[in-house]
């Protein structure tokens, strides 16, 4: 059977990249080359395309706006070692980091699947959540699997007087299996004096030898204001950088994808080196920029056409197989409970999730022991609804009182060791 992917090529789909990424057969994709975002705590990158169009984008993260329940409880009961991950870098980091772990493994678990048994990933990041990422890949894809930690490193920019100026990214290489695709790349190094039996370069007078590039890239330049690749997207890779990956990990007519295609620069490196390629970005404007770059950039005046698809024309799976991230979550009407009495709510609540405390799992003798309280406080902008009402006893509520959202409470009794119930705890902390 042919894979879907294939139906899809030249296709930018405008859309989350999750159910893209749901609706692609597995073993389709030949090379995942990607930069997601950093969780660089930026409340807006902003910037202005050729065409003036406005850019503006988050790298912010937390549990209550960017994860769903499901997600945890699916990745708690089948990726145990993933999981561990994410509770490691709620405990090291901060909750914002355990939230963008989440939200990234969900989609990492997705292109796992896709990848074929031959093919590989290239996962751009910095040093804000590298390592943090790498203890995800590396419970996703296996430790035996990381193949290199490429260093990108550049001049531009800022400097600071207070530590070592921060002039590299981290490229995190991975492979399905040890059957993967690599063709090793060759760079022209320069000498003024011989040393071995470099050859001679009789145009400029110099010693030469050609080398394997090694896994730090400083001979490729960022994008500047005046480079001609330029679109206007604050955070634009060079062609260069992501050629060189596709070169390397790929051969002429192999699938290429980017989940977060941004400007293009990955689909425009496939199409200039004769792959196929698929791109995902939830911003409208990215349908125009790939456009404009594929009729600038791939051979000269030759214009390609990419196919934009929004999210009524995402992709379905023709293998019959099942996603491995778990549903996203459905949401459905909201009921306000102003009006409903205490104790008819509190049944409400207890039919719901039982005659217990949702922080730390303590099982009341009587319902009135629980107070009612919200997941998210209304001092941070929490409704009256009731999926956003809980059932707390009096030390939580106390605890939790109008600063804590109901996962930020569980997570500081976590820390002081004092939940009740092992059980109950370990398959309910992550909810809420």
């Amino acid at each position: 059977m042919t894979k879907n992917s294939i139906a899809y090529n030249r296709t930018l789909f405008l859309e989350d990249n999750l159910p893209v990424l749901r609706g692609l057969d597995s073993d389709s994709i030949d090379l995942i080359a990607t930069d997601p975002p950093f969780n660089k705590g930026v409340p807006a990158f902003t910037g202005t395309t050729k065409a003036g169009q406005n850019v503006e984008f988050k790298d912010v993260w937390n549990w209550n706006d960017d994860v769903h329940v499901e997600w945890t409880n699916a990745i708690s009961g089948k990726h145990p070692s993933l999981y561990a991950a994410i509770y490691a870098a709620n405990k090291t980091a901060g909750y914002d980091m355990g939230a963008f772990l989440c939200w990234m493994a969900v989609r990492v678990l997705e292109m796992h699947r896709v990848l074929k048994p031959t093919g590989s990933l290239y996962l751009h990041c910095d040093q804000t959540a590298s390592h943090y990422l790498k203890a995800m890949l590396d419970s996703i894809f296996g430790r035996k699997n990381f193949r290199n930690e490429v260093i990108w490193s550049y001049r531009t920019g800022g400097v600071s007087k207070r530590y070592w100026p921060r002039k590299h990214d981290s490229i995190l290489f991975y492979v399905k299996s040890d059957s993967y695709e690599h063709s090793p790349i060759q760079e022209r190094i320069f000498y003024d004096k011989q040393f071995f039996t470099e050859k001679v370069d009789t145009t400029e007078g110099r010693y030469y030898a050609d080398v394997y590039v090694r896994d730090v890239w400083d001979d490729i330049k960022p994008i500047i204001n005046v480079s001609i690749e330029r679109t206007g997207y604050p955070t634009q890779k060079p062609l260069a950088l992501y050629k060189r990956m596709i070169e390397a990990s790929s051969n002429p007519g192999d699938m290429v994808l980017d989940p977060f295609a941004g400007c293009a620069t990955t689909c425009v490196a496939a199409e200039q080196l004769g792959r196929q390629w698929i791109g995902i970005d939830i911003r409208e404007e990215s349908g125009d920029v790939i456009r404009e770059r594929l009729e600038n950039e791939v051979n000269g005046s030759m214009a390609w056409d990419a196919i934009v698809r929004t999210p009524t024309t995402a992709p379905e799976r023709t293998d019959g197989g099942e996603p491995v991230a778990p549903e996203l979550a459905v949401v459905g009407r909201k009921r306000n409970v102003k009006q409903i009495p205490v104790n008819k709510l509190r049944e409400q609540l207890i039919v719901r999730d039982g005659q217990r405390c949702q922080g730390c799992g303590w099982e009341a003798r009587q319902p009135e022991y629980l107070q009612i309280d919200h997941n998210r406080p209304k001092s941070l902008q929490g409704t009256d609804d009731m999926d956003n009402l809980a059932l707390l006893c009096d030390p939580c509520n106390r605890k939790k009182s109008n600063k804590l959202t109901l996962h930020e409470l569980r997570l500081e009794r976590a820390s002081d060791g004092d939940w009740m119930n092992m059980e109950w705890w370990e398959k309910e902390k992550w909810k809420r």
